[in-house]
């Protein structure tokens, strides 16, 4: 069991983020635990109120149960627990952070309870559907993905389904929301979305082709980074900002169509070089 373990945590830490963010958590955990953080003897901390839970060892394992009293599940605070079964959390939680149950790959059931107000960016991450089980009214999920209750604003996909067409409601595409969502192979945006946050779409190696519809505004950093498979893009209007890391480590997307006339200005947003494999065109 030990070196079975041990594999899985030397998988993890070389696969999960470009940034290293395995380590990272780590080292937080350390700073967290020297500025007061109390463990409550499942290798979990809570702040000194006991009001936030912070952070959890990456080795805890099966089922647990969070304090009761506690307001809030800090950002990254499961991140990549690999052995944990199930989190059990009271009717006092009202926000839980970003990424707070990534990659917790052996998760087979989580609860948003009813006092859940805020959910931060993309707490999910590689959670399928039947593991999640919402109780707030402020969220809802509706065809195995997360939204607000207005369905104006897309958190999680927790699907590996081949295709997704977003609803024409969704105004906004949350950070992380299709990450590592490695089987996706096309995905309708609709014509309203005005933004597609930091890593939306970022590890979908299945991925060939998008369109992004006239009415985006914003595209985040590394929206569509290192989408593998990604050979097209399609602008249909201009952005007002594009991050320049939007595709990176897109190393076979050869094409980007952009609207007649602004070829220039979309090498210059994405600085893409006319010596460059990617060639921006217009229609």
């Amino acid at each position: 069991m030990k070196e079975k373990k041990k594999i899985v945590l030397d998988v993890l830490k070389k696969h999960l983020e470009r940034t290293d963010k395995f380590e990272s958590q780590v080292l937080e955990l350390a700073l967290k635990q020297a500025d007061g953080a109390r463990d409550d003897g499942w290798g979990v901390f809570y702040s000194k109120g006991g009001k936030r839970l912070i952070a959890a060892k990456k080795t805890i394992e099966g089922d647990y149960v969070v304090k009761e009293d506690t307001q809030e599940i800090a950002n990254n605070a499961f991140y990549g627990c690999a052995f944990l079964r199930s989190v059990a959390m009271p009717a006092s939680i009202t926000k839980i952070g970003d990424e707070a149950f990534a990659h917790c790959i052996s998760l087979n059931s989580v609860y948003i309870p009813p006092t859940v107000e805020k959910l931060g960016k993309n707490p999910f991450v590689d959670l399928d559907s039947k593991v999640l089980k919402n109780q707030s009214a402020a969220f809802v999920v509706d065809a195995k993905i997360l939204y607000n209750t207005e369905r104006t604003r897309l958190i999680s996909c927790l699907t590996d389904a081949t295709m997704i067409i977003i609803p024409k409601t969704v105004t906004a595409i949350g950070s992380l929301a299709f990450s590592r969502r490695s089987k996706l192979k096309k995905v309708q945006l609709p014509e309203g979305l005005e933004r597609i946050g930091r890593d939306a779409f970022s590890d979908c190696d299945a991925l060939e082709e998008v369109t992004i519809p006239a009415s985006v505004k914003t595209i985040d950093p590394y929206a569509f980074a290192s989408c593998d498979g990604l050979k097209k893009v399609s602008f249909l209007g201009i952005p007002e900002h594009i991050a320049r890391t939007t595709f990176s480590d897109c190393d076979n997307l050869m094409s980007i169509i952009v609207p007649k006339g602004e070829e220039k200005k979309f090498r210059k947003m994405l600085h893409i070089t006319i010596e460059s494999d990617t060639l921006v065109l217009s229609e």
